[in-house]
């Protein structure tokens, strides 16, 4: 009698329908299957008796692996796997940030190993306009020679800079 009355109802487009039973389990049956099958799948592997790699055996959810979040049962504490299911993550720095001033801090420091390796005049120009900011005719002055001898002297070392930063 309880049986006769009970009513099957599948979400569709965020809409409740009701079904037949034999719809509903028809419908129902692959997706509990997948999750039968994906609850294996997080089964730990251990070291079987000779040594391989072997799925557990025991209750996932009294093992003390799969409780701390690791990999065991598909808990992977990760911002990757937020962002793959669609969570929007406001972090102050982004990890494309995060990449681009480890890759600009990592430049820098090529860039102060290949001044280095300038002449000693090509360096004090180099550290005068492009560190502290002084024109061309000011460090002309400063130096008492020619703003055109500071430009093809510049123009040198910039030369000598890239070929150094290209190697």
């Amino acid at each position: 009698m309880e049986k006769e009355n009970k009513r099957f109802h599948l979400t569709i487009k965020g809409q409740k329908v009701e079904v037949s039973e034999e719809v509903y389990r028809a419908y129902i049956r692959p997706v509990r299957l997948e999750q039968q099958r994906q609850k294996r799948a997080w089964r730990c592997q251990v070291k079987g008796a000779k040594g391989n790699l072997v799925r557990c055996q025991q209750d996932c959810d009294k093992c003390t692996y799969a409780m701390v979040g690791n990999n065991s049962r598909g808990n992977v504490l990760s911002l990757d796997l937020f962002e793959e299911e669609g969570a929007e993550l406001e972090i102050e720095n982004s990890k494309t940030d995060i990449l681009q001033n480890y890759i600009a801090e990592e430049e820098i420091k090529d860039l102060h190993i290949a001044i280095a390796q300038l002449t000693p005049r090509q360096q004090q120009l180099v550290k005068m306009i492009y560190f502290d900011e002084k024109s061309q005719e000011e460090v002309a002055n400063l130096l008492g020679i020619s703003q055109s001898t500071i430009s093809l002297t510049l123009k040198k070392a910039i030369e000598n800079l890239k070929k150094l930063l290209e190697k």
